[in-house]
């Protein structure tokens, strides 16, 4: 699974923002959340209840002063950003390598 292993490889250099679409089945946030593209940050601090597996990320989140289980299956991750790296994943409509127009940001850029 290769956004297993982009998002192994960005988890171990830092943070990583991912960008979620809360409209995929499986997805669990709370229902505030529901029905948009959501960013969130997975904090690289040693968390025994963070995992990344060939599914999806599950991974305890706090909202204010709530915290929430949340779960991202992988066809919900839209993008990984990080200190290294801001790489976009197509969404079921496209391909990998369909051309896209002019105009779109690149899909891989390094960050220094």
């Amino acid at each position: 699974m290769v956004k297993l292993e982009i998002f192994n490889i960005l988890y171990q250099e830092g943070d990583i923002n991912l960008v979620v679409d809360t409209n995929v089945e499986g997805v669990r946030v709370p229902p505030y959340l529901y029905g948009k593209i959501t960013n969130f940050i997975l904090g690289n601090s040693p968390s025994p209840h963070l995992q990344a597996d060939e599914n999806g990320i599950t991974a305890p989140l706090r909202f204010g002063e709530t915290r929430f289980t949340c779960y991202f299956p992988w066809s919900s991750v839209r993008a990984m950003i990080s200190r290294l790296a801001v790489v976009n994943f197509p969404t079921s409509g496209e391909k990998e390598g369909e051309e896209k127009a002019k105009d779109e940001p690149p899909r891989l850029k390094l960050v220094k």
